[in-house]
């Protein structure tokens, strides 16, 4: 496996608590997912990273830039505190607090007790773009629509059918956390016997990492096992296929990428590709297909 590299500075400021701040340093092969998978254990929030940084082409990013790699902090509540003092302190907006309250789920700020720990989230910057609603964008940064209400909240807008392109939003994010290595879990021992059902969800995880570290013989060879041994879930056969198409078109095997497509597509109709993961030439493959 490819080393990754990195620093670690510790950024001690009056008006924020203490924290270590990481930068990355990209190097040759690397992408964003990959430095996602390094640090979060998640590819998919490459476009957090994307987002944060700054980077308007995730596909040319050159070797040697480095990149920010955010991570939420937490603040124990104090004698005296309130969640409007927190926002104002850690996120330059005590209007900020509704938003925090639902990060945090506190029903009643009043109920704030020394003690407690409140998560203060990252912030990420999105420019509303023609087409945008606050559903889509929830679904692209949070994998959720119904947290459109928390967007609204987070930045005041009370009426959301009026949103307009070039508008600037603040998205909260409160799930970025870097994975220390004292915290990487162990490769748990593989069962003797494996349940029949869903039996192929190893070798789906398998062949998801292998894409992403271009092994893309390898990340054909494990997905197709998952497919033969079987998924649990329309969401994960369909990423069966995803992966399987994006690692055919990178071994330049176009029919058999849009075969797999095709599969995709069979268990996921509305399927939609992000261009912050896959490279042009997939995205023409699969508009072929759709």
């Amino acid at each position: 496996m490819r080393k990754t590299s990195a620093i670690i500075v510790l950024v001690l400021a009056l008006a924020t608590p203490c924290q270590a701040l990481i930068y990355h340093t990209m190097r040759k092969g690397e992408n964003l997912a990959i430095v996602a998978k390094h640090y979060y254990g998640d590819p998919e929030k490459a476009i957090l990273l994307m987002e944060y940084n700054g980077i308007s082409d995730p596909r040319n990013i050159n070797p040697g830039r480095r990149i920010t790699i955010p991570e939420v902090r937490n603040y124990r509540v104090k004698k005296g505190d309130t969640l409007a003092l927190i926002a104002k302190r850690y996120l330059n907006d005590p209007k900020k607090s509704r938003g925090l309250a639902k990060l945090n789920g506190i029903k009643d700020p009043k109920s704030l007790s020394p003690g407690m720990t409140i998560v203060i989230p990252v912030e990420i910057l999105h420019t509303v773009r023609k087409g945008d609603s606050l559903s889509t964008i929830a679904q692209r940064y949070y994998g959720d629509t119904n947290s459109f209400s928390l967007i609204a909240l987070y930045n005041d807008i009370k009426h959301p059918a009026t949103l307009k392109p070039g508008t600037r939003l603040i998205l909260p994010i409160q799930d970025l956390r870097v994975i220390r290595k004292k915290d990487r879990p162990r490769p748990p021992a593989q069962p003797k016997t494996q349940p029949v059902k869903g039996k192929g969800a190893a070798f789906l995880e398998k062949g998801v990492n292998d894409y992403f570290m271009g092994d893309y013989l390898g990340a054909v060879k494990n997905l197709q096992k998952a497919v033969a041994l079987g998924l649990r879930g329309d969401d994960h056969v369909s990423k069966a296929h995803r992966f399987l198409a994006y690692s055919y078109v990178a071994l330049n095997e176009r029919n058999k990428a849009k075969d797999s497509f095709r599969e995709a597509l069979k268990v996921d109709p509305e399927m939609r590709l992000d261009p912050v993961y896959v490279s042009p030439k997939i995205i023409d493959v699969f508009e072929e297909v759709k």
